[in-house]
């Protein structure tokens, strides 16, 4: 099973709907090690967690089989040889990156990205908005960030918080204690221990992600947009877009471009810390939480907190997107690009990794045509 695992962090390019596929496939109807209502059980359970759902389903099923030590191990085989290859094009992006032919390659992915972003954040809005209030609520953190640039955490709290109460009301908050739980879980993330104040920075930024990035690796990228653009201006709005790209390419956690921006943050140590930091909640969830799934499943108060908080994350990657169009959108080619992205996987329902594989043959072919 391990070694499963380590084949698939070796070879699964696409994305987190191409590596669940591949799972249900082998360990569903090849190997039979779940049953299809228990793979779903636990693909329910993960989708509430924040961070990426194939790692935690991986994570998972290595618990099932040797315990902690096991989801540690499948975990682990997941992560390594897709963040060894990110660590690797992360150094050739520094030391190349400004070369025409990457220009030129990107100019065909970046756009493509762009698209499948937007057809990430529609598909999650479909799943998430399930009545009136929480289409506010995804329209009120569009507003309060792409207006006002409110702090990400306070604006998904506020989010879970809102609906909770409405939906629920303040009697059956008050008597709930999941809630403390999960705060106090989050406040010892403010204890990282590290010494420099970049490195405590840069760990902190990555472990909130990792904590909070409800809705996988689309909503991890309103916290680095945030965070390593905005606030500590450590890379740019087009080189998390390129990032992306990137990640898209790689096998592995489709947050991978975490590794990126560690790298272009603090060269590799930066990528490990950042690896090491936005992965971590995952482990720690998974393996903590797994005992206690029908418990968690069925809490109506943590279930209201957390849909309110699924809509905010739809509104905040809405509005990071239209951040990240300027880096992507350079020309009318470039916009027909990400249309045509958006639309192949809304419309014509074609798969993420068949579109991202489309995107960079055409980069490819974009350089041969041009002779760059």
């Amino acid at each position: 099973m391990f070694l499963y695992f380590l084949f698939l962090g070796i070879v699964n390019v696409g994305g987190p709907v191409a590596q669940i596929t591949m799972m249900y496939n082998h360990m569903v109807e090849r190997r039979c090690w779940l049953s299809k209502e228990r793979f779903i059980s636990i693909m329910s359970f993960c989708h509430m967690l924040p961070g990426p759902e194939a790692l935690q389903l991986a994570i998972y099923v290595g618990y099932l089989k040797r315990r902690a030590w096991g989801g540690v191990l499948a975990g682990l085989t997941f992560i390594v040889p897709g963040a060894i290859l990110m660590i690797v094009l992360s150094w050739l992006y520094v030391s190349y990156g400004r070369l025409p032919q990457v220009n030129a390659f990107l100019f065909i992915l970046k756009p493509a990205i762009l698209g499948i972003i937007m057809a990430g954040a529609v598909k999650l809005g479909a799943a998430a908005i399930r009545n009136f209030l929480l289409a506010a609520i995804l329209v009120g953190s569009f507003a309060a960030l792409s207006l006002s640039q409110y702090n990400l955490l306070l604006i998904l709290f506020l989010a879970g918080l809102t609906n909770l109460t409405i939906s629920e009301g303040l009697p059956r908050l008050q008597k709930r204690s999941m809630q403390a739980r999960i705060v106090v879980i989050s406040l010892l993330g403010f204890a990282f221990p590290f010494i420099h104040p970049h490195w405590l920075r840069l760990g902190w930024l990555f472990l909130k992600t990792g904590l909070f990035s409800f809705g996988g690796a689309y909503a991890s990228l309103a916290f680095l947009q945030q965070g390593a653009v905005e606030q500590y201006h450590w890379i740019s709005a087009g080189q998390l877009l390129d990032g992306v790209a990137l990640s898209v390419a790689t096998p592995g956690p489709f947050m991978l471009f975490s590794t990126f921006v560690g790298y272009l943050a603090g060269g590799p140590v930066g990528a490990i810390l950042a690896t090491v930091s936005v992965f971590l909640p995952s482990f720690v969830f998974v393996i903590a939480g797994a005992p206690y799934i029908e418990k968690v499943r069925d809490n109506r108060a943590l279930q209201a907190f957390l849909a309110g908080i699924s809509a905010a994350v739809v509104g905040v990657i809405i509005a990071v997107t239209f951040e990240l169009a300027p880096g992507a959108l350079v020309g009318k080619p470039s916009a027909a690009i990400a249309v045509a992205a958006f639309l192949a996987i809304i419309l014509l329902k074609i798969d993420v990794t068949l579109v991202a594989l489309a995107a960079m043959l055409g980069g490819f072919a974009y350089l041969f045509l041009h002779g760059v």
